[in-house]
């Protein structure tokens, strides 16, 4: 094999390699089935943003726009398993793809929406209150319940949600535990209706 050649198959062999560290980075950050970020990467993200929020870095706030919290969406889509156990998996991968497409189309510039596991997703909202994320979250409810698939006329969706804001020096566990609390909440109170952590009755 001539110099030229040899030249000529190793770089074809690094490219191959470059585009398989892309992909593999891709995959990384963003979940396969419904191209959201990852639960890992949204955590990370989250843990940032959370910082910079904290009392220790009050100083910093104005070289992140000025904002002061963040507030945090959680999803759970009602009743999935029915979904999958009565229109197929297709179906139920074809319906999370749908739904993540929604409430990503949902946000605002600077929001992320990831995937957390199975059909739940999580949200972030820079700045948001909770009132306004609150009123976010049942645009989004709402949008759930309109949508409609061509491939099963009669699925109709709904969505729970549960919503908690941040305060001063709180750790991501901590508002995730509230999250799930309030989205719990939601799902037991009759599932399609937004629930926020303050409206919990032992937090009153």
């Amino acid at each position: 094999m001539d110099e030229e050649k040899s030249k000529e198959l190793l770089f074809t062999r690094i490219k191959e390699l470059e585009s398989q560290v892309h992909d593999l980075e891709k995959d990384l950050i963003h979940d396969t089935l419904t191209g959201l970020k990852t639960r890992a990467f949204f955590e990370e993200e989250a843990r940032v943003y959370l910082d910079l929020t904290s009392n220790v870095n009050i100083g910093k706030r104005k070289e992140w726009f000025g904002f002061k919290n963040i507030s945090f969406l959680f999803f759970d889509i009602d009743h999935f398993k029915q979904v999958n156990d009565q229109y197929s998996h297709a179906i139920g991968d074809l319906v999370l793809q749908t739904v993540a497409k929604a409430i990503n189309q949902s946000l605002r510039e600077g929001d992320t929406v990831a995937r957390w596991g199975g059909e739940e997703m999580v949200a972030s909202l820079l700045g948001a209150s909770e009132v306004d994320a609150k009123s976010k979250a049942e645009d989004i409810r709402t949008k759930i319940a309109s949508l409609q698939f061509s491939e099963t006329p009669d699925l109709r969706l709904t969505i729970s949600i549960g919503v908690v804001s941040s305060t001063p020096d709180i750790k991501l566990e901590e508002l995730i535990k509230r999250a799930d609390q309030a989205l719990y909440f939601s799902k037991q109170n009759g599932r399609n209706r937004v629930t926020t952590f303050s409206e919990l009755p032992e937090t009153n």
